[in-house]
């Protein structure tokens, strides 16, 4: 049972203890001492390097078993924490002249107080796009928006830069970005170190820790917390807690699990069309077949012998014969069609080269390459291009968007000019088939398909239209020779046996690879289930403080309400993945889904009780927490809740909370709680200042 303060409740909220060991590494040495057999552990091994690795895992190959690209310990283990000492804004959204915050560095509760419109939110946006350069509430918003960011009556420099003071550190370090351009993207920052040396905002090495431990927190946001898609809070708690790579390998291993059941299952499936074709055929080695399938065990090679013997003396010629007799060609007039489509593509393409519309289409197809790379190495950061580490993530993803959103209008002449030589260029393709295996290549029709393939390598359009046009009329005439001539020379005795034979052949197939997919699934099962169960053991045994503390912050924040917070579990994966929320109403149990049972302001309470405790997990490099508007919808009861959690948070953190709500800095005097409780004003031209007025 948790301790109890004076009034009944839970005792203060304490910093939860990180696990600095390398997830990985851990998992690894588990499995070392688990019992499981080599085959089980080298299928989890595999799932930890990734894909690659379990793909060449089941062709076969060897993976090390080591941690692939596992993280240095540094030498102390302590986390070098950060404190905002300042937020300076000029010329931003409702921000004119400079206007600056200053805070003192270090644990403390600071409540900003405005009514709406005073520009509380432009500090709290201005110092999040200082240090991450993006806001999630404007990527939701309206390209009309986003354009207005600039404020109306200061038409000098538009700057916004934060002063941060790093434990350790002589003297704060200035983070700062400055807008050049007209799109809110225009940013270019930069660092300026206690040393006085500048430096670009890389260097700082935060954008992992930035979205791992996120130190502002909007209204929005907290509402998307609860309400919002069920894998987001999966998502972020995963990786506050250092779980991303082991949810990824659950769900790589498990991928791999359900194609092995499949390729296990195909002969299953495919049996009973298979046998209604053989009951159906009166050739006395369909009805042979049908007795061996129908045996307990199935005699593959037996069924082999029978599916080879298709009755002629030169079995290889007969196939080829019967090949030809059915080989297609394409249709004279879909080569006319594709023909005339490559024109008329060169022509638009020719229309379009060298204008500005084909330079930004240049540019969109760069970034669509970009996303695609990163779309199918989500966990790889490095910049496949120029090489720089930590690039590529979600901040990089949401730029990207957001820019080709900008460029795809200007693009869209050039853009359909390329689509249409690509789709003309991919039809011609297609028809330029390559020659089949089977056809001697020395044949008249095989010497002239091996021309018609060379097709394919043909990149300029008009070119490829003259080659289709010239090379396909000779290879419909050599076709039709061929097929004249296989006719005559083929004569089926067997009445369709030979198809059923290619049928038999192909399930045969599927059948020897039924029996190695059930071999290997066997140890892949194995591994799956030992991961998931270790990974269940670690999801609980890591949230299990953040959840005591979402438990006691939403004790605080319910006041007389019978509603309780019984914890909250990581459940599924893939796209099943969702943070369970459990709750009780009047000591009923059964009730296991929070949102059917919560009034907005309730919604609110739970968000803030599962988002407080990310700032005082140990492992948070950020010091400081920037909550925007978090009474919104909030009762006067829970309002004094709310001071109180607040108060206890800023024991241990720094905490700045921007609110148009009086209620909040009423409640703390009230209730003497710590606090620096200030005022901001705005006039009509855009003047922001502040008065001091609390403790």
């Amino acid at each position: 049972m948790p301790e109890t303060d004076a009034n009944g409740g839970p005792g203060g909220l304490e910093v939860v203890s990180g696990n600095d060991d390398p997830t990985a590494q851990a998992l690894l040495e588990a499995l070392a001492g688990s019992g499981q057999p080599a085959g089980v552990r080298a299928w989890v091994n595999a799932a930890l390097w990734g894909e690659e690795a379990l793909e060449a895992l089941l062709q076969g190959e060897h993976i090390p078993e080591a941690v692939p690209d596992a993280p240095s310990p540094g030498p102390s283990g302590r986390v070098r924490r950060a404190y905002l000492t300042g937020i300076r804004v000029q010329g931003f959204r409702g921000i004119g002249r400079p206007a600056e915050l200053s805070f003192r560095p270090g644990p403390g509760l600071t409540v900003i107080v405005g009514r709406n419109g005073s520009g509380k939110s432009s500090f709290a946006e201005a110092a999040e796009a200082a240090l991450t350069g993006r806001n999630p509430r404007w990527d939701a918003m309206p390209t009309g928006w986003r354009d207005g960011w600039r404020n109306l009556h200061y038409d000098e420099r538009t700057e916004a830069s934060v002063d941060i003071h790093i434990a350790g550190d002589h003297g704060p370090t200035r983070i700062s970005r400055r807008w050049a351009g007209e799109s809110v993207r225009s940013a270019r920052g930069e660092v300026v170190h206690p040393s006085g040396e500048v430096a670009p905002l890389r260097t700082l090495d935060w954008g992992e820790n930035l979205v791992r431990y996120r130190p502002f927190l909007s209204y929005d946001e907290l509402g998307r917390t609860v309400t919002g898609r069920a894998a987001e809070l999966y998502d972020t708690l995963t990786a506050l807690l250092g779980l991303t790579g082991l949810a990824e390998a659950e769900r790589r291993l498990a991928k791999i699990c359900d194609g092995l059941a499949r390729r296990r299952d195909r002969p299953s499936r495919n049996l009973p069309p298979l046998m209604d074709a053989l009951g159906a055929s009166g050739d006395p080695r369909a009805a042979q077949v049908r007795e061996l399938l129908s045996a307990p065990t199935t005699d593959l090679e037996a069924l082999r012998r029978i599916a080879a013997d298709d009755g002629p003396s030169d079995p290889t010629l007969h196939v080829v014969l019967r090949r030809l007799r059915r080989l297609n060609v394409p249709e004279r007039v879909l080569m006319s069609d594709v023909v005339n489509e490559l024109r008329g593509a060169a022509m638009e393409l020719a229309m379009a080269a060298g204008s500005k519309g084909d330079h930004a289409h240049g540019v969109v197809r760069l970034l669509e390459q970009a996303l695609e790379h990163h779309k199918r190495h989500p966990t790889e950061t490095t910049c496949p291009t120029c090489a720089t580490s930590g690039s590529l993530g979600p901040d990089w993803v949401r730029r990207a968007n957001a820019q080709l959103r900008a460029l795809r209008p200007q693009a869209a002449i050039a853009s359909a000019a390329y689509d249409r030589a690509d789709a003309a260029r991919d039809q011609a393709r297609f028809l330029v088939s390559p020659m089949p295996t089977w056809l001697p290549p020395d044949s008249e029709l095989g010497q002239v398909w091996a021309l018609w393939e060379s097709g394919s390598d043909i990149e300029d359009l008009a070119e490829l239209a003259d080659h289709i046009e010239a090379v396909g009329r000779r290879l419909r005439a050599a076709a039709v020779s061929a097929r004249r001539d296989a006719s005559e020379r083929l004569e089926d005795p067997t009445n369709g046996w030979s198809d059923l034979a290619e049928r038999l052949s192909e399930w045969l197939d599927d059948a020897q690879d039924a029996v190695r997919a059930a071999e290997t699934l066997a140890a892949a099962e194995a591994a799956l289930d030992w991961l998931a169960e270790y990974a269940r053991s670690v999801r609980v045994d890591r949230l299990g403080p953040v959840a005591s503390q979402a438990e006691q912050v939403w004790f605080r924040l319910r006041q007389e309400r019978h509603i309780d917070l019984q914890g909250m579990r990581l459940i599924g994966r893939g796209a099943r993945r969702r943070v369970e929320v459990d709750v009780t109403v009047d000591g009923v149990d059964d009730q296991t889904s929070a949102p059917g049972l919560l009034s907005q302001g309730e919604f609110q309470a739970l968000a803030l009780s599962i988002c407080l405790p990310r700032t005082l997990v140990e492992g948070n490099p950020f010091g400081f927490l920037l909550l925007d508007d978090p009474v919104q919808a909030m009762d006067t009861e829970t309002v004094e809740g709310l001071a109180a959690v607040l108060a206890e948070v800023g024991r241990h953190r720094q905490l700045i909370v921007f609110t148009h709500d009086t209620r909040l800095s009423d409640a703390l005097r009230r209730l003497g709680l710590p606090a620096d409780i200030r005022t901001i004003n705005r006039d009509a031209m855009s003047n922001v200042w502040l008065a001091e007025n609390g403790r």
